[in-house]
């Protein structure tokens, strides 16, 4: 181990990380689930331009029970992009990832900054130093614009306050727990889900620390951001609300979370397994409750024990609900390493399973930022391409089926929710209640707009239409690609329910 560092400082580990999370931040152009779009990109996209109209907005937003912090972060930047005359939702999207991988470089350091002093030696700080900045789950959390990011973020940022202050000689104890209170009340109305670790920390603090000052400063600091969540909520609504009750009555007491479906009691245990490769799922297992086990009175512990039990009683389980917990895995593996016995780390198979793991780590990383995967944003660039220049572009699809513009949505009732975010402005979108209504409403667009398309899940809907369409031919995939390397067909898989129509001349005669 030493050998392998010989010649790294941390400081080059840090410049390195930096520039390289920044550097994926710009790359990496996806979302990891639906609600990182549909509830923060589209929310800002509403309230710069006037669309999507609330009634094309998630089920959420109809019962007010998200937060607005991050819509207005999205809002506020897109605003100055705008006024700028170079907004782009591209850029846009862009420009927060970066943002979040500042954000997570910060609380990196802040973290690093206040725990190497129980590490041993240079060694375990580079290890930290490393797993934070390039293991691969890492890499692709950092730049995430999600409220899981964002609160965990925050959280290793209030840990990192807290320890800071305990190494200080504890002067101004009300202006370190106002601090507190703002990075606190930050995290959960960024995330109301992290309101048990916050409730885990603030009993670890009742129990062990009891410095009243500290505790009445962390109370305002917390009561003053709780404050600015409802100012924000309501410039997001229009109207004055408590999301935070409302999330609770639709989700918990109403039960609406559980219509996602309800997963058995080891599914965070086996996902973790599944989900991290095996190798990296096994090790965040071990690591996390080998931390927990050897510091049961430390405020890590407290913190994330209730985080992690509320999510385990809950129904409904994703992993991604415990991305909070992530940023705190690096250290815990680094205190897990050091446990071991050295002959275990120095056995063969070890070392070649840590060797496919650097390799494997690669992989990923370079996976992660390969542009071509994500065929939403291939099709959209796609769009954009088409539609500049022209006055008007109409699209059309029936609204029963989900394409890149919409999906149906039965979770109040049965509605359509539409993505406007990426949408070019003289593009119009049309939904119809049935194929015939399509076909008819095809038509009359035809008499006076030249460029009319449906979007159809239909792969043969030449031969099902009346009407006069030849199909779009189009696939994000290279041509080398596609020629080579097109066994059985796999590069039309992801959209070969998606497939793009024009309307030909003759469906507007009479």
């Amino acid at each position: 181990m030493a050998s392998f560092f010989r010649g790294i400082t941390p400081k080059y580990i840090i410049l390195t990380g930096c520039l390289f999370t920044l550097l994926f931040a710009f790359f990496s152009n996806e979302v990891y689930h639906p609600d990182e779009h549909f509830q923060i990109l589209e929310y800002a996209h509403m309230k710069l331009f006037g669309t999507p109209v609330p009634a094309e907005l998630p089920w959420e937003y109809i019962l007010m029970m998200r937060p607005g912090l991050q819509p207005m972060i999205a809002y506020g930047l897109g605003w100055l992009l705008d006024a700028g005359g170079i907004y782009s939702p591209y850029l846009l999207f862009s420009l927060l990832h970066v943002l979040s991988g500042a954000l997570s470089i910060v609380s990196v350091l802040a973290f690093y900054r206040v725990v190497r002093g129980t590490l041993s030696g240079p060694s375990e700080e580079k290890w930290l130093l490393l797993l934070s900045f390039f293991l691969w789950f890492m890499v692709y959390l950092h730049v995430r614009f999600s409220s899981e990011t964002f609160s965990g973020n925050l959280l290793l940022l209030l840990v990192s306050v807290y320890l800071s202050y305990g190494q200080r000689e504890r002067k101004r104890p009300f202006v370190w727990g106002a601090g507190m209170g703002l990075l606190a009340g930050a995290a959960f109305i960024s995330r109301y889900q992290v309101g048990f670790a916050l409730f885990g920390f603030g009993l670890w603090l009742l129990v062990f620390a009891r410095r009243w000052r500290l505790l009445a400063g962390l109370a305002l600091g917390g009561a003053a951001m709780l404050g600015v969540g409802v100012l924000v909520d309501y410039w997001l609504y229009g109207t004055w609300t408590c999301s935070p009750v409302n999330y609770l009555r639709e989700n918990i007491l109403n039960s609406h979370i559980d219509k996602f479906g309800i997963k058995p009691w080891y599914f965070y245990l086996s996902d973790t397994v599944s989900k991290g490769f095996v190798v990296y799922g096994l090790a965040i297992l071990a690591a996390t409750c080998w931390f927990f086990v050897r510091n049961p009175k430390h405020v890590i512990t407290w913190t994330m024990v209730p985080f992690l039990l509320a999510h385990q009683l809950v129904g409904h389980k994703e992993l991604r609900f415990l991305f909070p917990v992530l940023p705190f895995i690096p250290f815990f593996a680094v205190l897990l390493a050091r446990d071991l016995p050295q002959r275990l780390l120095r056995n063969r198979i070890v070392r070649l399973v840590g060797v496919l793991a650097v390799v494997l780590n690669f992989a990923l990383i370079v996976y992660n930022v390969i542009p071509i995967k994500n065929t939403d944003i291939f099709f959209y660039r796609m769009m954009d391409d088409y539609c500049r220049g022209k006055e008007r572009v109409c699209v059309l699809n029936v609204k029963d089926e989900p394409t890149y513009y919409s999906y149906g949505e039965f979770m109040i009732g049965p509605r359509v929710v539409t993505a406007r975010f990426y949408m070019p402005r003289n593009m119009e979108l049309r939904l119809a209640g049935s194929i015939s209504e399509l076909e008819r409403e095809a038509r009359r667009l035809r008499r006076t707009c030249p460029d009319v398309f449906i979007l159809s899940g239909d792969e043969r809907l030449p031969e099902h239409t009346a009407l006069p369409v030849e199909k779009v031919a189009w696939n994000p995939y290279p041509k080398w690609i596609i020629r080579y390397f097109n066994f059985n067909d796999w590069v039309s898989l992801s959209i070969r329910r998606k497939n793009l129509y024009k309307v030909g001349a003759s469906a507007g005669e009479k």
